[in-house]
């Protein structure tokens, strides 16, 4: 990377996010990529949104990332995924920055924009809790639920109305999947959503409080994964025809 694309892309990112001095700013980025027969990434398309220079490192960096290729009849293929990596620009005793880009998931991908409604006869009665969902993502990116569990206190014997809250904005998500040899494929999915009074209103908490033992069920009910101790699961967690086999992060200074 030339010392004035690295300029470029760190002064980008510096101005689009909250200044804070002597801070490490980050910003995580959702880019396309083609992966060959043989687990190398060969191209990356970033988001419409995401500024050349930026779009250059993110390239750069993913192309140094192998994975496990996708298999069809026990032959390996080509496929296309989409990767979440996380950019820090790290500041420096010499007043520089350096920028280091880290994994975070990969698969397919969808709107996260996309927030659930909080019912308002759910917050009149007092309804809160926490629904977690499992389903199927077909080829065409519809979402099929599978099932659907929830752990919900208040409402005077009206607890389904988080679950059909949930379970709406669920379906209604249009998943970008991935594709092997040229064809779309079908992923498994597993989300949950929180219904809090008292986060309405206010900014999402940095450090949400670990989740009860019965959320903590019922999330394993639905197939999330048990980490093992008191930190939160990851949510969506959707399933991908690529395993991981090198992605270190990648560390590019001026």
């Amino acid at each position: 990377m030339t010392k004035g694309l690295f300029l470029c892309a760190t002064l980008l990112l510096l101005w689009a996010l909250p200044a804070r001095a002597a801070d490490t700013r980050t910003q995580v980025f959702v880019i396309g990529a083609d992966v060959n027969a043989q687990g190398e990434v060969t191209q990356t398309q970033p988001e419409a949104e995401t500024a050349k220079p930026l779009a250059a490192a993110l390239d750069l960096a993913l192309k140094q990332w192998r994975f496990e290729p996708a298999r069809q009849d026990g032959k390996a293929v080509p496929a296309h995924t989409f990767i979440e990596a996380r950019l820090d620009a790290i500041p420096e005793d010499s007043g520089n920055y350096t920028l280091r880009i880290s994994y975070v998931r990969h698969g397919p991908t969808w709107d996260r924009r996309l927030q659930p409604s909080y019912p308002a006869a759910a917050i009149g009665l007092g309804v809160t809790g926490l629904v977690a969902m499992a389903g199927t993502v077909r080829p065409d990116g519809k979402i099929s639920l599978t099932d659907a569990r929830s752990v919900v206190s208040g409402g005077r014997g009206r607890p389904s109305l988080l679950k059909v809250a949930a379970t709406d904005w669920f379906q209604r998500h249009a998943v970008s999947p991935e594709t092997v040899d040229g064809h779309p494929a079908a992923a498994r999915i597993r989300a949950y959503i929180e219904f809090r009074l008292d986060d309405r209103n206010q900014a999402k908490r940095a450090s949400p409080p670990p989740h009860s033992e019965k959320e903590r069920a019922a999330l394993l009910q639905v197939g999330f994964r048990d980490t093992g101790d008191n930190t939160r699961m990851e949510t969506p967690e959707i399933s991908s025809v690529l395993q991981v086999r090198s992605i270190d992060p990648v560390t590019m200074q001026p």
